[in-house]
């Protein structure tokens, strides 16, 4: 006999990697945004949330304080309708500049890229 499906959010979305509709990587999930639940009624998740803004109030006052001024406190949320599938990563059905996600690390990744050295050396 077997329950209905489901999904854990801890396990299976949390901390995984996001990648938009072109194969593109554009962040990490950070946090899971639910509602629901107080009248003891499950409760459900709505949106993802990506970004400094996410994971800074997590940690000890004194840390979330430094990584507020190092990283800043932006957050980018993502509803949930805009998830196209969970695996190993979580696919979107968007693109990452539609979402307002990977525009940062994207930039990073081409500064490193345009480095010395970094280039690839074929045989």
């Amino acid at each position: 006999m077997s329950g209905p499906p489901y999904l854990d959010l801890c396990r299976q979305v949390l901390d995984h990697q996001l990648i938009d509709c072109e194969e593109l990587p554009c962040g990490t999930i950070d946090e899971i945004e639910l509602e629901g639940g107080e009248d003891g009624s499950r409760p459900r998740a709505v949106a993802l949330l990506v970004g400094p803004g996410a994971w800074g109030p997590r940690l000890p006052a004194l840390f979330a304080w430094m990584a507020e001024r190092c990283f800043g406190t932006r957050c980018t949320r993502i509803p949930w309708h805009e998830i196209a599938e969970v695996g190993e990563q979580v696919r979107l059905r968007s693109r990452a500049a539609t979402l307002g996600l990977g525009t940062t690390d994207r930039k990073l990744g081409l500064r490193i890229a345009k480095l010395p050295g970094s280039e690839k050396k074929s045989k």
